[in-house]
């Protein structure tokens, strides 16, 4: 059976294409889809970075300086920010796909997949933070689709409400199409294979948490 990849149907039809996925003895239009992601990524970022999302502590060391340097340490931040799309997806697509190899023993390809399709629901949550914080000034921490909210009654620890901020509606969705698709691909216990989903997902909200809490105006 020939698998030819298409994001959108995958998302709204994960039945069908996760059975048609599983018994694919080759796969089509894998690598482009990727190529696109990675595209749409950097520049969602770099689109995030000019409008001076997440940018708090950045303003805070740039209050003081000039037009002209302000918009040169602008344009930096958005390059910055658009050089973490670029990297955001590589991790978000490879490092799970190799974790679930490693522990599953699912075909490699299979499994990026099955983390593009994450990877667009990441996307859409990108596109509606960006809507949100242009048209609300509603920043990630307080988006009414995480658990950042809450967490900003019960603590002011940065970290812990930057961490809840990434306990989001679609990260759920996001783990509900790989707990279907894995649990029909992998020979593993159905609880092994949602603990080791929990443990991956985990540690990449606490490696995000971390890397958007640092504050860049106390590195100077």
């Amino acid at each position: 059976m020939i698998y030819q990849v298409q994001l959108v149907k995958g998302l709204f039809r994960p039945d069908d294409r996760f059975y048609q996925l599983d018994h694919a003895e080759e796969i089509r239009g894998l690598w482009s889809r990727i190529s696109l992601l990675i595209i749409v990524s950097t520049a969602l970022y770099f689109l995030s970075g000019l409008l001076g999302i997440q940018s708090e502590s950045v303003s805070a060391y740039l209050a003081d300086v000039g037009n002209t340097e302000f918009e040169g340490q602008k344009m930096l931040f958005a390059i910055g920010s658009a050089t973490w799309g670029l990297l955001y997806p590589l991790l978000i697509l490879f490092l799970p796909a190799l974790l679930f190899w490693t522990f599953l023993e699912v075909d490699f390809r299979k499994l990026l997949v099955l983390q593009s399709f994450v990877f667009v629901i990441y996307l859409i949550e990108v596109c509606l933070l960006i809507l949100l914080n242009v048209t609300l000034a509603i920043p990630r921490d307080s988006s009414p689709f995480s658990l950042g909210v809450l967490a900003q009654y019960v603590t002011e620890n940065e970290l812990i409400t930057s961490f809840f901020s990434f306990i989001t509606l679609f990260h759920i969705w996001a783990m509900t199409l790989q707990y279907k698709f894995l649990k029909r691909s992998s020979e593993k216990s159905p609880r092994f294979v949602l603990l080791l989903i929990l443990a991956i997902t985990i540690a990449l909200w606490l490696f995000s948490a971390l890397f958007t809490s640092i504050h860049v105006d106390r590195l100077f």
